[in-house]
């Protein structure tokens, strides 16, 4: 049976009809013996849904292979982080989910995952998976199997909304003036937890590509532009004006991010620039009080760039079941477990040939895809690691300290000058 072990240690148009892959799973069973082995995966997947939904996978993967055991090691988010930059160099599973693009690059060049071109080519996932690959793609190789994708918007508490009489805002001045409404009623427009930094992040990002563009702001992440930009400076000066009328959860440096989630679902705030994750982290009956409505146009003149991020799994260099490992992963892309994997976070499942449930939320997302102009995954997983963690730190400290924007923005500019030099 599955071994489960839980702790903080370790850790467009997409859609057409559903089909099977029975010829990736004799692939790979020929290649791994499947008597008395263990196959070990860590994960960040914790939440309730997908936690199930992986558990079930295992003990059908166990089912299919007579001797195999699956042991899955579960850890929360956040110090999965911290963890993944140790194990895969002391004590490499056979499997371990992670992000995709700049994060998996920051492991793949210092050659601690597997190269999986060949599996690709093996198990038939190319074509269905095509619109996910650059961002398992490092120098020409496939490192990754993209598990699923996620767009970031604003959930809102409808009953906050219907209460106050407020529309769903489609541009900026609409939700700066449904904010207004808002605070006069008492109520925190933004609920936000910046404890987690990457959550904040979030503002950044949309709002620079809703002003700047969706190239200047991969030049920024790519290090090509500058953080004293004019472009840039103009973001700071609107995320300013919501910051100094005291629209965002006073003191949110305190709060992880899913700390703000109760605020919002107790209608003590009415919105949250997040992804499905509320959604997830909110038992069923509340979930039917949780609305959504993609970020606002902000500059007329500019297109819709969204916010699609992309997560993976992958096999360690150093696993000690490689070919085990690439016959779960042909497993675990068949449509039907990748369907099930995603559905249980409330995400949409990497490949092109699953259908979506058109009541799922997943379907939401999909139409804000199709609908989009482009896209980018999200700030740590777009520029390097440390510009990445110096530049949350900035935008967590802009948050709580609006007037040092200058000093905030010129530090920022002096890390990415040495960094990308």
């Amino acid at each position: 049976m599955v071994k489960q072990n839980t702790g903080r240690s370790l850790w467009g148009g997409l859609c057409a009809t559903a089909l099977t892959v029975g010829l990736a799973l004799s692939t790979f069973g020929s290649a791994a013996s499947a008597q008395s082995q263990t196959l070990t995966i860590n994960t960040d997947r914790s939440g309730n849904g997908q936690k199930a939904a992986l558990n079930k996978i295992a003990a059908d993967f166990e089912a299919a292979n007579p001797g195999v055991k699956v042991e899955i090691n579960y850890s929360d988010v956040e110090s999965y982080k911290t963890s993944i930059r140790n194990f895969l160099v002391a004590s490499p599973p056979d499997i371990a989910f992670w992000f995709t693009g700049a994060r998996m690059r920051a492991f793949t060049q210092r050659d601690l995952f597997e190269d999986l071109t060949g599996f690709y080519e093996e198990a038939g996932l190319k074509d269905p998976m095509k619109p996910f690959l650059d961002a398992v793609t490092d120098d020409g190789k496939l490192y990754m199997l993209p598990t699923n994708f996620n767009i970031w918007g604003m959930f809102y508490n409808k009953k906050v909304f219907a209460d106050n009489g407020i529309e769903i805002p489609k541009t900026w001045d609409e939700l700066m003036a449904a904010s207004a409404k808002l605070k006069a009623a008492g109520v925190v427009p933004f609920s936000i937890g910046t404890r987690d930094l990457w959550a904040n992040a979030l503002w950044f990002d949309f709002l620079t590509k809703r002003t700047a563009g969706l190239d200047f702001y991969m030049d920024l992440m790519n290090g090509k532009a500058s953080y004293t930009d004019p472009k840039i400076v103009k973001v700071f000066e609107i995320w300013k004006d919501p910051i100094d009328k005291g629209y965002f959860l006073d003191n949110a440096s305190s709060y992880g991010w899913q700390d703000a989630i109760p605020f919002l679902s107790q209608g003590r705030a009415a919105m949250y620039l997040l992804g499905p994750y509320v959604l997830t982290s909110l038992p069923e009956d509340l979930r039917g009080n949780m609305g959504f409505f993609p970020f606002p146009k902000v500059d007329p003149a500019v297109p819709d760039y969204e916010q699609v991020s992309i997560n993976g799994v992958g096999i360690p260099k150093g696993a000690k079941n490689k070919d085990l490992a690439k016959k779960f992963l042909a497993f675990f892309a068949q449509p039907e477990n990748i369907n099930a994997f995603a559905k249980g976070g409330q995400v949409v499942p990497a490949r092109t040939d699953v259908k979506i449930d058109p009541n799922d939320f997943a379907s939401v997302q999909m139409d804000v895809v199709n609908s989009s102009a482009g896209s980018s995954q999200f700030y740590d997983r777009d520029t390097d690691p440390e510009m990445a963690q110096q530049g949350m730190r900035g935008f967590q400290e802009f948050l709580a300290n609006p007037d040092r924007a200058d000093a905030i923005l010129k530090r920022l500019e002096q890390t990415r000058a040495r960094i990308f030099k």
